[in-house]
């Protein structure tokens, strides 16, 4: 078992290469297999369809990056690792950046295939709760399951709009970002979530010590 889910993943990553420089459209049984190096019966052995294909590379790329932002070490300043977890999600490096295309390219594809659109949905869901406890532990309150209520309906009022306020800021930052070279994304993409942190999530009152 192991070793097929292994095939099946070496397969996903040579399919995300091959939607990184062609897009959806490229994608094909003798492209992926030609990337991954492998025959189209050993493709077909593990995705009798494209579809499947194409499902399995999306989830695989989710996981990634769920896996990705669960390493980040979560001790010392809350505000130093809530930071570190935004800037994972934007493309400030050459394996992010493509993977931020290879997901635009995804959520794309999903507008048309159900079982697509069902992953786009599961990932925003997970990414949402996220975003939510960043914005409870930067503002020192309880981090829920989200099942509690919260401290104070003022609190509560508060998450639920500036949560995805942050999820929509990391989202356009991110669009932005992966239209610059590189080195200039490094440059201003830390920057610019801190000033947004300052003013958006922490408070006005914090911007005095940035």
């Amino acid at each position: 078992m192991d070793d097929a889910r292994g095939g099946k993943s070496r397969l996903a990553e040579a399919l995300t290469r091959v939607v990184a420089r062609e897009g959806i459209s490229g994608v094909s049984v003798r492209a992926v297999a030609a990337e991954a190096g492998v025959s189209g019966g050993a493709v077909q052995y593990h995705f009798p369809t494209r579809a499947e294909m194409v499902l399995y590379a999306m989830e695989w790329t989710s996981e990634q990056v769920e896996q990705r932002l669960s390493a980040v070490p979560r001790w010392g300043d809350v505000r130093e690792w809530t930071r570190e977890i935004l800037l994972e999600l934007l493309p400030l490096d050459v394996d992010r950046h493509r993977q931020h295309a290879v997901w635009l390219a995804f959520i794309a594809h999903a507008e048309t295939d159900p079982k697509l659109a069902d992953v786009k949905r599961q990932t925003n869901e997970k990414l949402r709760g996220m975003y939510s406890r960043i914005v409870r532990a930067r503002r020192e309150l309880p981090v829920t399951d989200g099942t509690s209520t919260a401290s104070s309906p003022t609190a509560s009022t508060g998450i639920e709009m500036d949560a995805p306020l942050l999820q929509s800021h990391v989202d356009g930052l991110s669009l932005q970002l992966a239209a610059l070279e590189l080195d200039e994304a490094i440059r201003v993409g830390p920057r610019l979530l801190d000033r947004y942190l300052v003013l958006a999530v922490d408070g006005p009152e914090k911007e005095s010590e940035q």
